[in-house]
């Protein structure tokens, strides 16, 4: 950048509201909200991370992708990230998919959450389906220690 256009674009922080100069002071700090889902996910994935193709547990980081550490498999060689073979492999805007999770919990239609995350209303169709499908798959197997039932008749 040019030293002309480094004065003019400092001299248009002046302009931003309060939400703007936040927002543009958490990028600059590397704060950003797909930060935060990367390191969710990253932090979740961590203790069981494997191959998804042979099981090994022989890893090697492999380099980043889309903001994502990727990992390569010593047995097999293939890379993989801690999202593949998820439901949520290869979506985009991570930065929205905490908030999107907001908006399934609050019952919120898709038209709505489209409207409150600034996406087209099929993206959000597309994702409610991909996050009820991680829904439905993170069941527990079995019932562990002590549990209690009772009646219920329904007349």
């Amino acid at each position: 950048m040019q030293p002309a256009e480094w004065i003019r674009f400092i001299a248009q922080f002046a302009h931003l509201n309060r939400r703007q100069r936040q927002t543009g002071i958490a990028l600059l700090c590397g704060n950003a909200p797909q930060d935060a889902t990367v390191a969710l996910l990253e932090s979740v994935a961590q203790p069981r991370l494997a191959c998804p193709a042979c099981r090994s547990p022989h890893l090697h980081r492999h380099g980043h992708a889309h903001s994502l550490q990727r990992y390569r498999c010593v047995p097999c060689g293939r890379t993989f990230n801690a999202l593949t073979g998820t439901p949520l492999a290869r979506l985009r805007h991570k930065a929205l998919w905490i908030a999107y999770a907001d908006c399934l919990l609050d019952s919120r239609s898709v038209r709505q959450a489209a409207q409150q995350l600034g996406l087209h209303r099929n993206t959000t169709f597309r994702w409610r389906h991909r996050f009820l499908s991680v829904a439905k798959t993170d069941r527990p197997h079995g019932l562990h220690g002590i549990a209690e039932a009772d009646e219920l008749y329904v007349l």
